[in-house]
């Protein structure tokens, strides 16, 4: 129970009377979000852990950063049920005046951090998935890598805001402070919006020039772009929270812990589908090889690969053709040849004896365009 002196955050509107023992509350909304995102994105992500390291045995770099996006997002929606606890979800003039200060400090300090480097590592996770997949162009890559580097720059400068965007920096989160300058909130609150926005859109439309060196049918090459561009679906929540902050900067000065509710769950479901949609193409792998067709991936039956006689890796340049065949076979380019999991394995082994002569599977994520291709034809 509450002080009889304690003090809302801010005076209550006219006939309206301070409820600091049981405040009307809408903070059930995000503690739901929060619970379900984790209960449902988690498993998802366990899923494409599993498939790259026992289905396609090629674990990389953007598994990893993939997971602590995951573990960042885990800890953000912990951080915001605990934010119910100092009054996110109650009208303002129901929050004791030290709630509030808590709430803002902790707000403004730890969840900036553990969303914005979430959003970070769940965009460099799709930025490294595109580059393992890509044709090897230096424009794409050139162009995958400016979105990303553009992405990182945003992400780091919201996620240490508090550091930066006033001095003393106290007069970020405490009102109290009526001393030194803040940088206009709102515009950065809504420039960081949509630079993230227009990051995910960019994420979106990639996956079309992946396409252009696919000798498929054009049914097949959008049922493959479609396959990749589910990793930035999430571009429509970015739009929709740019919308929210444009909206709470009318509510929130009046009502901010009741207002802010609304952008809340919309930077949770951001967040966490997110992670979702990155995972989507290899819970689609997941699907084909243990439901539809697990014989594929069996050791002892023969897949193409490419064979470069020159390097350790498929050609850089040259057209990609997808056999039409019943196996999922994947990306390529080079001389295709028929070789078991054994025969790579055996000749990976004479590689380092030789490096001259190699012999390796094109990378494993490179059969997701051939399984959309004829899963879409």
């Amino acid at each position: 129970m509450v002080s009889s002196t304690a003090v809302g955050a801010m005076p209550p509107p006219p006939g309206v009377t301070p409820n600091f023992d049981n405040p009307e509350s809408i903070a059930h909304r995000v503690i739901i979000v929060s619970v379900l995102g984790a209960v449902i994105t988690i498993p998802i992500c366990a899923i494409r852990l599993y498939t790259k390291r026992f289905i396609l045995e090629n674990v990389g770099w953007e598994d990893y950063s993939i997971v602590i996006a995951t573990l960042l997002a885990l800890g953000f929606s912990i951080l915001t049920g605990y934010q119910t606890t100092n009054g996110l979800g109650n009208h303002i003039w129901d929050v004791p005046a030290e709630r509030f200060h808590a709430l803002m400090k902790i707000g403004d300090i730890a969840g900036p951090i553990f969303y914005n480097l979430s959003i970070l590592f769940t965009k460099v996770s799709l930025g490294l998935f595109y580059l393992r997949i890509s044709p090897f162009e230096k424009s794409f890559r050139f162009a995958v890598y400016a979105v990303v580097a553009a992405s990182s720059i945003n992400s780091a400068l919201a996620a240490f805001g508090f550091a930066w965007v006033c001095q003393p920096i106290a007069k970020y989160w405490d009102f109290s402070i009526t001393t030194g300058t803040c940088i206009n909130l709102n515009a950065y609150f809504l420039t960081t919006a949509c630079i993230n926005a227009a990051t995910d859109l960019a994420l979106l439309v990639l996956p079309i020039f992946i396409m252009r060196k696919l000798h498929l049918a054009m049914h097949r090459k959008i049922g493959a772009a479609l396959l990749l561009m589910t990793g930035s679906f999430v571009f429509v929540i970015s739009l929709i929270r740019v919308q929210i902050v444009v909206k709470g900067m009318n509510i929130v000065p009046v009502d901010g812990t009741w207002g802010m509710v609304a952008n809340f769950i919309w930077l949770l479901l951001e967040m966490w589908l997110g992670i979702i949609c990155t995972c989507l193409p290899l819970l689609y792998t997941f699907t084909r090889t243990q439901f539809v067709g697990k014989h594929v991936f069996s050791a002892k039956v023969a897949f193409p690969a490419a064979r470069d006689p020159n390097s350790d890796q498929a050609g850089h340049n040259a057209p990609v053709q997808v056999p039409d065949s019943g196996i999922d076979s994947g990306y390529y380019s080079g001389q295709l040849s028929n070789i078991s999991l054994e025969q790579v394995r055996a000749e990976s082994t004479g590689q380092k004896a030789d490096h001259k002569r190699s012999v390796r599977p094109v990378a494993s994520d490179q059969s997701l365009l051939a399984t959309a291709s004829r899963r879409s034809g």
